[in-house]
């Protein structure tokens, strides 16, 4: 099997291509130990994200100098920083246009993307599991009550390292590790991925 991506556009979990998709994330980072809650917690994310597709762009518009600008299964931002870094890793072969295929690339660029992730190439896990300034603690305090366990249950009390990511047991405690960690959304809307985390774990 291979990751499967298009051009634009995503994926549901339930569809050939998404299930694929999920499938290939987990029998990859598995081999790491990560358990099937913390991957399914990353992929509720990633559909949440990008729809599961690995060539996706945010807004389906491909900007190469827009520090706003997402990329891939996970929304790499600033995705010029993906794009121009990562070139020398496994599996690198990003698609640079929204309407076609561009020469040399490969759906399974999103095995890079995964590569990037679990050695943290590009340096954005932050073992806080918060965005600061942007949730405000009084705005979210149920958000803030979960980070607090969280960090408590699975990290070190104030911290949540990468190691201790992989190992939780729960999809809705990963789902809500893996956005407030790695992506940072700016409005947190835990709920909503927390859902598609559970539909990828089941």
């Amino acid at each position: 099997m291979a990751f499967i991506a298009k051009p634009s556009g995503g994926y549901t979990i339930t569809s050939t291509e998404g299930t694929n998709n999920i499938i290939e994330a987990y029998n990859y980072l598995s081999q790491f130990g990560f358990t099937p809650a913390a991957v399914a917690g990353m992929m509720g994310n990633a559909s949440a994200e990008s729809g599961l597709n690995p060539w996706r762009w945010q807004s389906d518009s491909v900007s190469l100098s827009d520090p706003n600008k997402g990329y891939g299964l996970f929304q790499y931002t600033p995705a010029y920083q993906y794009i121009n870094n990562c070139s020398s890793l496994p599996y690198y072969a990003p698609n640079l246009s929204t309407s076609s295929t561009t020469p040399g690339a490969d759906p399974n660029d999103g095995m890079c993307q995964l590569y990037v992730f679990y050695h943290d190439s590009l340096g954005k896990w932050d073992s806080d599991c918060w965005r600061d300034p942007t949730w405000d603690p009084l705005q979210y305090p149920d958000l803030y009550a979960i980070r607090n366990n969280i960090l408590f249950y699975y990290g070190s009390g104030t911290s949540l390292s990468l190691d201790q990511f992989k190992l939780i047991p729960d999809p809705y405690d990963a789902a809500f590790a893996f956005m407030g960690c790695f992506e940072k959304p700016q409005v947190p809307n835990y709920y909503t991925r927390r859902e598609l985390a559970l539909q990828v774990y089941n």
